[in-house]
């Protein structure tokens, strides 16, 4: 390149630096740009690569507030099942072990004795001597029964003398309850007393025994349809 058009180019650009409409005017070779008139001049300005990364990394997000945890007794404790079927387990054997120490004891009563649902009562007795010459003087019609029963009624009536006559003694009858409720008695011997009574105190034990062990299997069969609802949720898919 010559020297002349070298100085006239750098001279061109100075002026189009200074002068944006000289961009239309023609260049030393006689040509115009193609620079459309009335371009608008638009201004962009472009982030740096490094300054998208980086508002990439921390967003503005909205604070929220930190949750706040609870000692209720009620939160989620996974150990808390297994804990309450442990000690289901324990109650549930107590009473199992309970109800075969009263299956046990119901059996020796009633090996014991007889068992006797009733109640001693008391009452006064006639006397007993001198009945049987009584009755024979009666029966017979012979004088000397008669005899004899008047040297009796003597003896009996002697203050001083060795009497021979009992006096009344006390009687005892074993009273009860059938099932319609209507009383019902039974004369008991002196010598049966402590017999029966024995038989009394067996049967106030074996009811005892008997309501305990309805209690239990009460108990043990409401907490087996328990478990039995909640043993079929637990397979039920859609809970």
């Amino acid at each position: 390149m010559k020297p002349e058009l070298k100085r006239i180019e750098t001279t061109l650009h100075q002026l189009s630096d200074k002068n944006p409409e000289i961009g239309n005017q023609p260049d030393g070779m006689g040509w115009r740009s193609q620079t459309p008139d009335a371009a608008p001049s638009i201004s962009m300005t472009v982030e740096s690569w490094t300054d998208q990364k980086q508002s990439g990394k921390t967003p503005v997000l909205p604070k929220l507030k930190a949750p706040s945890f609870t000692n209720h007794r009620n939160a989620a404790n996974p150990a808390l099942a297994t804990t309450l079927l442990q000690e289901i387990e324990v109650i549930v054997s107590g009473w199992q072990k309970e109800l075969h120490q009263i299956l046990r004891q119901i059996q020796d009563l009633y090996l014991e004795g007889p068992i006797v649902d009733g109640w001693l009562e008391s009452h006064a007795r006639e006397p007993e001597v001198g009945v049987e010459v009584l009755r024979e003087a009666v029966e017979t019609g012979h004088a000397a029964s008669v005899h004899q029963l008047m040297d009796y009624v003597e003896e009996c009536n002697q203050p001083d003398g060795n009497v021979t006559c009992e006096s009344p003694r006390t009687g005892y009858r074993l009273v009860g309850l059938d099932g319609e409720g209507q009383l019902w008695s039974r004369p008991c011997p002196p010598e049966q007393v402590p017999t029966v009574s024995v038989a009394i105190a067996r049967y106030q034990k074996l009811r005892q025994l008997l309501v305990r062990k309805q209690d239990l299997e009460t108990r043990l069969s409401q907490l087996a349809e328990t478990l039995i609802v909640l043993h079929g949720h637990l397979q039920d898919p859609s809970s």
